[in-house]
C-alpha cells in the first residue's frame, strides 16, 4: 500500500483568459476543488489503479468534511484528524499555463502525532516538503516516516517549490532530507540546481537515496551514488492548459509503478505518462485516459 500524508485543503482556481493587468480587471474562469500537493498526489495514485491511503488534518467544518468525502471518492482510505480551519489554496493559472500558487495551510499544519495503525500495511510512504512547513506537522511526518522504515518500508519526498528553499534555506532543506532519509526525492530542475542535490559529493553522502530530477519537458535525470545519471526522454504533450499537480501526478504514477513492481526507468516513465494526462485539464484533476 501507498501512504501519503500533508495537506488536504481546499483549492480556488482562477483561470485567465487575458494577461494579468495588476490593479484592474481580469477576464477569467474561477472554480473550486480538493487540493494539497499530497491529497492529489493520493488521488491520481487511487484512481490508477493503486491501494492509496492518506493521512493529514482538516478542519472541523463543512469544507473540511466535504473534501475529505471527496477523497474518499476517488478510491482513497482517508485516515484525518479534525482542529482549526480546513486551508486553501488560491492558484491563479496565466495563459500559457504556468501558474501562481497563494496558500494558506490552516489545519494542514496541525497534525499531531499519527496513530500507528493508520500506518498498518504501508510499503511507501509519500511526504511533500511542503508538510515540513511550520507547525505540528513535521515532527508528526517525521515519526511516521521513522515508523514505515522500521517495517521495512521506503519514504519518498517531493520538495514541492521553490519558495520553501527561499523561505527556510538550502541548509534546512537538507536538514529535513538527513531527518527522514528518503528512499527517493523527486525534485524539479530549480530545485536540484539550488541544493547541490547533483552533486557527487552529496550523492555520495547519501547512498540510499535515489533523486528524480525533473525538467518539464527535458529528459529527467535520474540521480544516484557512483553511478552514471540515467536519463529518461519526456514525451511531448498538446494542448497543455496548466501545469498544476502536473508534480503530483508524476510521483503519483511513478510510486504506483515500483509498488507493482516496474524497475526505475519503467516507473519514471510512468510517472510521465499520468503527468501529460493532468496538464491537459483545469486543477490539479485526472482527466479520462
Amino acid at each position: 500500500m501507498l501512504a501519503v500524508a500533508g495537506d488536504l485543503v481546499q483549492d480556488v482556481v482562477v483561470l485567465t483568459h487575458e494577461p494579468l493587468r495588476r490593479g484592474s480587471d481580469v477576464a477569467a474562469q474561477v472554480s473550486t476543488q480538493r487540493g494539497g500537493s499530497a491529497a492529489n498526489v493520493a488521488a491520481f495514485a487511487a484512481a490508477s489503479g493503486t491501494p492509496t491511503r492518506f493521512v493529514g488534518c482538516v478542519g472541523d467544518d463543512v469544507a473540511g468534511r466535504a473534501l475529505v468525502a471527496e477523497l474518499a471518492g476517488h478510491g482513497v482510505d482517508v485516515r484525518v484528524q479534525e482542529r482549526g480551519t480546513t486551508g486553501v489554496i488560491v492558484v491563479v493559472v496565466e495563459q500559457d499555463g504556468e501558474r501562481t500558487m497563494y496558500p494558506s495551510r490552516g489545519a494542514s499544519a496541525l497534525v499531531e502525532s499519527v496513530e500507528p495503525g493508520w500506518l498498518d500495511g504501508v510499503e511507501v510512504l509519500h511526504l511533500p516538503l511542503y508538510g515540513f512547513d511550520g507547525g505540528t506537522t513535521p515532527d508528526a511526518l517525521h515519526a511516521a516516516a521513522v515508523h514505515v522504515r522500521s517495517t521495512g518500508g521506503r519514504v519518498c519526498v517531493d520538495l514541492s517549490s521553490t519558495l520553501l528553499v527561499d523561505r527556510h534555506g538550502a541548509g534546512w532543506v537538507r536538514e529535513v532530507l538527513a531527518r527522514v532519509a528518503p528512499t527517493w526525492v523527486s525534485a524539479n530542475a530549480d530545485e536540484v540546481h539550488a541544493l547541490g542535490l547533483d552533486d557527487p559529493t552529496w550523492l555520495d553522502a547519501h547512498p540510499g537515496t535515489v533523486v528524480l530530477a525533473r525538467a518539464g519537458a527535458d529528459p529527467t535525470r535520474v540521480l544516484r551514488a557512483g553511478a552514471d545519471a540515467l536519463v529518461v526522454p519526456v514525451a511531448p504533450v498538446d494542448g497543455v492548459v496548466d501545469t498544476t499537480g502536473a508534480g503530483d501526478a508524476f510521483a503519483a504514477g511513478f510510486l504506483g509503478a515500483t509498488l507493482a513492481g516496474s524497475d526505475l526507468l519503467a516507473a519514471v516513465a510512468a510517472g510521465h505518462a499520468l503527468a501529460r494526462r493532468v496538464v491537459t485539464a483545469p486543477g490539479a484533476v485526472l482527466p479520462p485516459a
